[in-house]
């Protein structure tokens, strides 16, 4: 298509080429997405319930994108592989097939390609579609304009970060996060509470009052003002701000159920939400009816665990002595490199291992300032070699380089990268790429059991407070509700570190394999420590 100059906005553009289901696309009953349409930020945040057509928002906006740029990239990324299929097949196909302008002048051609997770149009713009939630590997090394991420409250906010990185020779990035928030700790609310916070108030053509979209205005037939009680016309509401910020980063958008047309104009939907009122639990109505937070996740670890597993006859020494590892077998070491986030820092574990116990003792550790990880290799190499380590075991993900540099500085030691995935085993031995692959829940919750049965001991709660700050920034939650597969997962608190936790378990994986001990758990810390 060639480049389309006009004086209509990009909301105008989507009802003029658009088509859906035999009928023009059309906002007539949508009047808040004209804003989301038409915002000129290059951050977006929508913050969402359930079935208010946000979906069928972002897929309008990606055939616009691809559509109206020759060479255009685009990313979409969804918090599990069956959304991400669907919205493919359910939102992106009847698109761009139904559209006519779309289809002759975009679909037609021997290059064209239209597969589940890739799609190339005429114009050679690509729409790239993909999945994660733990670890944003899929899509490490894939180039994008724009990219759309969904259900961002599944998704690991680190994890976000590095896919963002796929944007990083944009000239001009843009950046589209929704979803549904469950938890006040979620990436998704991180990210509205960054934002403008734009909520659809409606004023009363009663008392003229300005309503809020909250539960104080559910009447019996709708929505209604919470002043004076008079029935409210959402086709008059707008958009307001409500962040204290003057400039926020983020456009936001909080879309509930409450004020779409096709629930609180028709009889029959409100009846239903008002069931649902009465039938859901608090929690599931307002996270899934009005696209609200609720809780802060399940704080399992705590202060007094970590102090339990602390030695109180045990300093931390700066060097390998009798008094901290008489008798052991070996020693190994634990690496999480810093770098993604302005939180991340670099953080190494140094284990006594007894495999005949068994027993995991830290007996030292550093945290390094923020910053690029390779600047710490010669330091650790240094640490290493003085502890007379034989198994140091490191972030892969966002530490590659500086494990490569480590290796090449300790040649005589094993250096062993690790990598967090999604896999349903706990580990898996990568021959071609010399690394493990771990399941990132699976590995937590196996470390934490052997705390908890004093397999694994750290030095005195005084040299060891500054390591478990980064432990009590992490919860669990429960993700994938909406995918039919509900799992757990260990999520952290966004711009806050949790690198000794993980550096701890690295270390502690290579105590493992040391010992011999591969037989791992996935036991529930919630219900068990």
């Amino acid at each position: 298509m060639k480049e389309l100059r006009t004086e209509k906005t990009r909301a105008d553009i989507a009802q003029a080429i658009l088509r859906l289901e035999g009928n023009t696309y059309s906002l007539v009953n949508y009047p808040m997405f004209e804003g989301i349409f038409n915002t000129p930020a290059d951050r977006i945040v929508m913050r969402s319930g359930r079935q208010v057509s946000k979906t069928i928002t972002e897929s309008a906006n990606i055939i616009l994108d691809t559509s109206l740029n020759p060479y255009y990239p685009v990313i979409y990324a969804n918090s599990s592989s069956k959304q991400t299929q669907a919205f493919s097949s359910s939102k992106l196909d009847p698109f761009l097939i139904q559209s006519p302008v779309i289809y002759k002048s975009c679909m037609k051609a021997a290059h064209v390609i239209n597969n589940v997770y890739s799609k190339r149009l005429k114009n050679f713009s690509e729409i790239h579609l993909s999945y994660f939630s733990e670890s944003a590997d899929r899509v490490r090394g894939t180039t994008g304009n724009s990219i759309y991420l969904d259900e961002v409250q599944d998704m690991l906010y680190d994890a976000i970060i590095d896919a963002e990185q796929c944007l990083s020779a944009a000239r001009y990035p843009k950046f589209t996060y929704a979803g549904t928030s469950k938890s006040m700790l979620s990436a998704l609310e991180y990210f509205w509470l960054q934002s403008s916070q734009n909520e659809w108030i409606i004023p009363c053509e009663g008392c003229n009052k300005w309503n809020r979209p909250y539960m104080d205005i559910i009447g019996k037939h709708g929505i209604i003002c919470k002043k004076c009680g008079k029935s409210l016309n959402t086709y008059k509401g707008r958009w307001y701000s409500f962040s204290e910020e003057d400039e926020p980063e983020i456009d936001g958008f909080w879309v509930p159920q409450i004020i779409m047309p096709m629930h609180c104009q028709v009889p029959s939907k409100w009846a239903q939400l008002l069931s649902n009122l009465e039938k859901y639990p608090e929690h599931k109505f307002l996270n899934e009816v009005m696209g609200l937070p609720i809780g802060e996740g399940s704080q399992t670890i705590t202060e007094a665990m970590l102090r339990g597993m602390c030695n109180e006859n045990l300093p931390m020494y700066q060097k390998r002595c009798p008094e901290n590892s008489r008798n052991a077998m070996h020693v190994a070491a634990g690496i999480d490199w810093g770098g993604g986030t302005s939180a991340s820092r670099t953080v190494l574990s140094i284990y006594a291992v007894y495999p005949e116990k068994p027993k995991f003792v830290k007996i030292f550790g550093k945290i390094y300032d923020a910053g690029e990880p390779s600047k710490h290799v010669e330091d650790i190499a240094y640490w290493v070699r003085r502890f007379r380590v034989i198994m140091a075991f490191g972030d892969h993900g966002g530490g590659n380089f500086a494990m490569s540099q480590l290796r090449s500085m300790i040649p005589d030691i094993r250096v062993v990268p690790v990598m967090y995935t999604e896999q349903n085993r706990p580990y898996r031995w990568d021959d071609a790429a010399a690394r493990y692959t771990v399941n990132r829940t699976i590995m937590i919750d196996s470390f934490l059991m052997d705390i908890k049965q004093n397999i694994v001991e750290a030095v005195r709660w005084e040299d060891f407070a500054e390591f478990a700050v980064d432990f009590l920034n992490v919860f669990e939650e429960i993700i994938g509700e909406k995918s039919g597969i509900p799992r757990r997962v260990w999520r952290k608190y966004p711009e806050k570190p949790d690198d000794s936790l993980h550096s701890m378990v690295f270390g502690w994986f290579a105590c493992r394999v040391l010992s011999g001990m591969l037989d791992f758990t996935a036991a529930s810390p919630s219900t068990s420590i």
